[in-house]
């Protein structure tokens, strides 16, 4: 009886001890077919009772983050491999997928998974399962706030595995009221988890989902140069009007184009809770449907709101046409305080009741609503219909800069791709939907580098690369003065055209001895001759051969370089 006891004890723990070294290790998404979510663990272990979650967000009014859509169960028979690792991936088999037209060649959705996973892993490709509801895709969605899970004992209602991005509103609801909270925990334990991060800050921002773990990897973040009269939030209207009508306010959504997307919203509002929103066709060929309303009364209004963070100046253009029985005069009143107080920016104006393939263009450079955190815009009928069925539509609602106003614009996504390093911490890999050399299948993670001006592998100045700084130092610290961004994030296509000043401001006389480029002549110079004593890539003296001539010149320019 004791060894039966004693044995019991011993198994107990193995499987605490398995449970406890099975995390996830690497995840790659929004690629097709070249999606992976990579499992660490104890050699021949099962995963047996484990499933693999992603949580993120729905389609409906009502559940709007914290929603199972994606999930993955593992089977008993599936263990890690001899070498520790097991990848979970997108076999790029999908007998759904149709492809229109007819694909001539290889489809980005398609076909085979395209790294070489280590020969000593677990390969196991994600099945394909069609339960009645359930998306005919098997991605994962990306880019968006989303948290990867790896738990114990799930005994939740969803049963959909591998869905499509976007199918949440089918997925179990598990943060009730939206709070960034799990009311509901169907599992006996997470065992891991990671959060990938497409906004920056502390907390989601408006409209986005809550993560659900401490452990966060991104936001990927990157810019481009906003030139004047771009959209800053643009409406084209590319989806037809669904969701909930409640007490005739209806929630279109966040901007489809431009370069503060996050956070944007546009709405209609009526005091009729009859009234009924549409969506005719739109303005060709920007624009497949608009947004349009009946049941019109005095004040009803259309509402746009976004970030005009990092504009100056801002103009705002739409397209606005009107049935012969619609309400035919309105006005445009802006809130910069969240809509607790407005003011007229744009005088009432009257539309005329003609063909919708004319429209009827308004634009209008409006005063004081340039860097702002958030500016809403009211389109407000100042006047009664006629009829309860007569209806107004707009189109094509853009908040753009105005003219001669280029501008750095920042901007979040993904990551695509993260890789869990040694210490439990997350870095962002590669952001491409390509091969990339980071992208360690079933093998050691690749380590997070680390650089810094004038390190000989952080890259040519004059030519954009992934990681902060470049290989000149004076080069580097120059422009890194002018725009911190180049040495605390990435060296972009906008730190290579600042670097054009370098040559100007880097104009010291030759300096040798100089040998990481920090116009010093220090320790760190010493310890690089010292590494190539006997070789000659670092020969001061042009005999070909690093030694004590060499160390004698580097002695004799010893401080800071003229």
């Amino acid at each position: 009886m004791r060894f039966i006891t004693m044995m019991g004890t011993a198994a107990l723990s193995m499987t605490a001890a398995t449970l406890a070294q099975t995390t996830i290790n690497e995840i790659r998404t929004g690629s097709g077919n070249a999606e992976y979510i990579e499992i660490k663990g104890t050699p021949g272990a099962s995963l047996n009772n484990m499933t693999v979650l992603i949580i993120g967000d729905g389609l409906s009014t009502t559940t709007k983050t914290g929603v199972i859509e994606w999930i993955y169960r593992f089977a008993a028979t599936d263990v890690i491999g001899p070498n520790g690792y097991l990848v979970l991936h997108n076999s790029g088999a999908n007998p759904a997928y149709v492809p229109t037209p007819p694909a001539t060649g290889a489809d980005p959705a398609t076909g085979a998974f395209p790294f070489t996973i280590d020969p000593a892993a677990t390969n196991l490709p994600w099945g394909y399962q069609t339960p009645t509801g359930s998306a005919g895709d098997t991605q994962i969605e990306s880019p968006d706030n989303m948290t990867f899970m790896l738990v114990s004992g799930f005994t939740g209602t969803d049963t959909y595995q591998t869905r499509a991005p976007n199918s949440g509103a089918d997925g179990q609801d598990l943060d009730t009221n939206d709070d960034g909270i799990f009311d509901i925990t169907p599992w006996t334990a997470i065992l891991d988890s990671v959060a990938f991060k497409e906004t920056n800050g502390t907390v989601p921002a408006a409209g986005q989902d809550w993560w659900y773990s401490t452990a966060t990897c991104g936001p990927y973040a990157s810019r481009y140069i906003q030139t004047s009269g771009a959209p800053i939030a643009l409406w084209t209207i590319p989806t037809a009007a669904t969701g909930t009508l409640t007490t005739g306010t209806y929630v279109y959504g966040p901007a489809d184009q431009g370069a503060n997307l996050t956070g944007s919203n546009l709405r209609g509002v009526h005091a009729s809770a009859t009234s009924v929103y549409s969506s005719p066709v739109g303005l060709a060929p920007t624009a497949p449907y608009a947004l349009s309303s009946n049941g019109w009364a005095l004040n009803d209004y259309y509402e746009v709101t976004a970030s005009t963070q990092g504009f100056p100046g801002v103009t705002l253009q739409w397209d606005q046409y009107r049935s012969s029985t619609g309400p035919s005069t309105f006005r445009v009143d802006m809130s910069i305080d969240g809509g607790a107080t407005f003011t007229t920016v744009l005088e009432p104006y009257t539309l005329a009741s003609a063909s919708w393939t004319g429209g009827s263009k308004i634009i209008a450079s409006i005063p004081n609503a340039g860097n702002k955190a958030s500016v809403m815009f009211r389109f407000i009928d100042t006047m009664a219909t006629g009829a309860a069925t007569g209806t107004n539509r707009v189109d094509n609602i853009m908040i753009r800069s105005d003219a001669n106003q280029d501008t750095i614009i920042n901007t979040y996504s993904g990551p695509t791709m993260g890789i869990k390093q040694a210490n439990g911490t997350w870095f962002i890999g590669v952001a491409s939907t390509t091969v990339g050399f980071q992208d360690t299948c079933g093998s050691l993670n690749y380590a997070a580098p680390t650089y810094t001006c004038g390190d000989p592998n952080a890259g040519d100045c004059a030519i954009a690369h992934g990681n902060a700084f470049c290989a000149d130092a004076c080069c580097c610290a120059y422009v890194g003065g002018l725009d911190p961004f180049c040495t605390t994030v990435r060296w972009d296509s906008i730190c290579v055209t600042e670097a054009a000043g370098c040559a100007a401001n880097c104009t010291g006389a030759p300096c040798p001895a100089d040998l990481n480029g920090d116009h010093l002549v220090n320790g760190a110079d010493l310890g690089t001759l010292l590494g190539d004593w006997g070789g000659s890539n670092r020969d001061l003296n042009g005999d070909s051969l690093v030694n004590g001539a060499d160390l004698g010149v580097l002695l004799g320019a010893w401080g800071a370089c003229p």
